[in-house]
């Protein structure tokens, strides 16, 4: 008898009801991900600002 997980058919991708998460915790994870998201946007506004400060923004 093979007991490896692929073998039965249990890759361990379905859910497990026990182990949901709370409202906290994805509330928690929703800051994280917006803080992340955030701090993306603003280094590439960084290097935009930048990028027209040394390169000589507007041409008159």
């Amino acid at each position: 008898m093979n007991t490896h997980p692929a073998a039965t058919g249990n890759t361990g991708m379905t859910r497990n009801p026990q182990k949901r998460r709370t409202p906290e915790q994805i509330r928690a994870g929703n800051l994280r991900l917006g803080l992340v998201l955030l701090a993306i946007v603003a280094v590439f506004f960084l290097g935009a600002v930048l990028k027209q400060l040394y390169f000589g923004g507007l041409a008159n």
